[in-house]
């Protein structure tokens, strides 16, 4: 009933001002995403995450008059004309953008849609994506209409020196097969390139329309396209042999045509099918190169890209539902400015994931990527607070996260660990083979992270903890380690590394401190056999006593100090916020702690937002949106977490969700290349666990 009246008041709701910071169109993982950081889908070049050009262009032709709806052009002769943009809706795993001509002959919907449905791990692993475009007659009359779309070479390589090739496929055509064209570079180092802002060089980009007995299609000068089609609304007859050639070097692109001679008022649809086959997704340690999921039930990308042909109709309905479900629950948890910015955090979220086969193991795996933060891969500090959003999706996601990390820590694999607490990453994505030397020593916070996060899955999966059989002796083992280091930190880096080492560091002693209480709650959901009984009563205990020095010495005055020696200072505990998220009891006095806190947060808040602590003036939006989710009141939560609304409707920041910005100006704390459109966003669904938790909001239960 929830969902039906959300798409009922969805006209209604659209209409209330957002304007995202940058519009997310392909969003498949890491290397395949496409965005566009405007107003509107015509107000500049499509772009990679990093900002770089990943050129892509839409042109409607309305009787012999030619207007682009996506993308802007770059070194081209003709700058066509763009439609006139009415709205862009951006949904979980759509974007949706209405448009017409300048003279109101037509109107062309053009919706992106990635198949990113958390409890369907074929299609979200299937790297296949959507472009339906739906277009009818305004005039009342008949229109001679074609419609263009491309993809660029520039999707394909890191540098734009590199060469490309091309060709179409399938190679031997057969009566009813999907037709189309490929593209990728002529080296193929496959997994050849690691880190943070690099573009994939490597597997093939496809391209085909959905309906393989209608339109064109070509591979080759992307110039020649489009003023080919500018023309006659159709492509160049011959092919363009002068390949390789360098992705620089008269643009290369492959491109689809579609024609309605006579559009009328009834509307008439070209799918654009988008795939990018990366060959091998991952390398972890020396148990081999990893292919993608999706490679179990299609053996080729071929026969992925037929299978999502067939299934237009069925996978648009599927995004409805889904989208409309999940919209219409964070509107009734916690409003739609929420809502708005939790569509763009489920998109970003996944989109920095991979799910693969282990062949060795004969498992799925997740792999994520630290986007524009020095991409590594399976961070500990990143994992975290993106995690409510897998537990409130689906935890399972969560825990394949956490399993290649646990598999290393556990000395599975030829490369040994031996830190006494749990790894910060295994490698720079999407290579794992990180060592413990190569490790950021953060011991207090990798270590309560794991914890932390290890319940909440065993909390959401009816308290099954029998995969954690092998890894018991090795838990054990950091969670003495971590109650030595309680409860006054030494000095040490958290996961704000940005801000420094800092000794005595309250809110890294907090997370200790719920993570230990976390641990003897984790440990009591094993059998007998494996735990003895009493065996957490020790760790529960000390988790109990910290709590108390903590709420002793860190108290100043009306709130508590950043570090237990500095006077004169304040911080955001936002690691408190899982006492509530886990149902917890203690290990802190919530009805003390909290709204003291909270308050304190409030008399320090700036237009954008409270600033993390007293020595700057930025936030970061996961750690506000914990604070938010602190609130025990719908009042305080709004006070605190609009800002995050306001932040992303304001900045001239035009990036996808940045997580630290400054709280005076709106502006990205390090600019446009540094904590963007990282998966930490997640983090904003921790008011959906919070309410899942006290299951009195209308919200899907999340324990059980």
């Amino acid at each position: 009933m929830l969902q039906v009246l959300f798409a009922m008041l969805l006209p209604l709701l659209s209409g209330a001002a957002f304007r995202p910071p940058a519009i997310p169109l392909i969003t498949t993982d890491p290397y395949m995403q496409t965005w566009l950081m405007g107003d509107t889908a015509m107000s500049d070049v499509v772009r990679h995450w990093d900002q770089r050009s990943k050129e892509m262009l839409g042109l409607l032709r309305v009787d012999g008059v030619t207007y682009r709806y996506l993308g802007a052009i770059v070194n081209h002769s003709h700058s066509f004309p763009a439609m006139l943009q009415d709205s862009v809706s951006v949904q979980p795993t759509r974007t949706i953008f209405r448009l017409r001509d300048p003279k109101g002959l037509v109107e062309l919907k053009v919706t992106f849609l990635s198949t990113m449905f958390a409890s369907d791990y074929e299609r979200l692993s299937r790297p296949v994506s959507y472009v339906v475009h739906d277009i009818r007659s305004l005039s009342g009359s008949l229109h001679d209409v074609q419609l263009y779309f491309d993809a660029s070479a520039e999707h394909v390589v890191n540098s734009f020196s590199e060469e490309v090739v091309w060709g179409n496929f399938p190679a031997k055509e057969t009566p009813g097969s999907l037709r189309g064209g490929w593209m990728g570079t002529k080296a193929q180092q496959i997994l050849g390139i690691s880190g943070d802002k690099t573009n994939i060089n490597y597997g093939y980009l496809y391209l085909a329309d959905a309906d393989p007995n209608s339109g064109l299609f070509r591979a080759g000068s992307a110039k020649a396209h489009r003023t080919t089609f500018r023309l006659t609304g159709r492509l160049p007859e011959g092919p363009d042999s002068n390949q390789p050639r360098p992705c620089q070097t008269d643009l290369p692109a492959i491109s689809l045509v579609r024609g309605f001679p006579q559009l009328s008022a009834t509307p008439q649809r070209f799918t654009a099918l988008v795939g990018y086959d990366d060959v091998k997704s991952v390398r972890y340690y020396d148990e081999g190169d990893f292919s993608g999921f999706w490679t179990q039930k299609w053996k080729t990308i071929q026969e992925a890209m037929a299978a999502a042909a067939a299934e237009v109709e069925a996978m648009l309905e599927k995004s409805l539902s889904h989208d409309d479900a999940l919209m219409a629950n964070m509107t009734t948890v916690a409003g739609l400015e929420y809502a708005q910015i939790g569509a763009l955090a489920y998109r970003q979220t996944l989109a920095a994931t991979k799910l693969v086969w282990n062949s060795k193991r004969s498992q799925m795996w997740n792999f994520l990527k630290e986007i524009s933060t020095n991409g590594d891969m399976q961070t500990m500090d990143v994992i975290y607070p993106a995690s409510p959003m897998f537990l409130y999706s689906n935890p399972e996601l969560l825990r394949l996260l956490l399993l290649p990390i646990l598999v290393f820590a556990n000395n599975e694999t030829s490369t040994p660990f031996t830190d006494p607490y749990s790894p910060h990453q295994i490698g720079r994505y999407p290579i794992a083979t990180d060592d413990s030397a190569a490790q950021e020593a953060m011991p207090i916070e990798n270590t309560g992270n794991m914890f932390l996060m290890l319940l909440g899955i065993a909390r959401a999966q009816k308290k099954n903890v029998a995969w954690l059989k092998p890894y018991w002796p090795l838990l054990r083992s950091w969670a003495d380690q971590l109650q030595r280091s309680l409860p006054f930190p030494a000095n040490q880096i958290c996961t704000d590394d940005f801000t420094g080492p800092l000794a005595n560091n309250t809110n890294l002693a907090a997370k200790g401190i719920v993570a230990l209480e976390a641990f003897a709650q984790l440990r009591g959901l094993a059998p007998e056999e494996e735990v003895p009984k009493g065996a957490c009563d020790g760790y529960q205990s000390a988790a109990r006593g910290f709590a108390q020095t903590w709420q002793q010495l860190a108290l100043e005055k009306d709130h508590y100090v950043i570090a237990f020696q500095t006077r004169d200072s304040y911080s955001i505990k936002y690691n408190l916020v899982w006492q509530k998220l886990l149902g917890l009891d203690g290990p802190f006095d919530w009805k003390t702690v909290v709204p003291r806190e909270l308050s304190y947060y409030l008399s320090k808040a700036e237009k954008f937002g409270i600033p993390m602590d007293y020595r700057h003036k930025y936030v970061k939006l996961d750690w506000l949106s914990w604070a938010a989710a602190m609130a025990d009141d719908d009042e305080t939560f709004h006070q605190i977490y609009r800002p995050i609304f306001t932040q992303a409707n304001e900045t001239k920041c035009r990036v996808p969700l940045t997580d630290l910005f400054d709280t005076l100006t709106a502006e990205c704390a390090y600019g446009k290349q540094a904590f963007v459109a990282r998966p930490v966003v997640g983090g904003v669904f921790a008011k959906m666990l919070r309410a899942s938790a006290s299951a009195s909001s209308g919200a899907q239960s999340f324990f059980v």
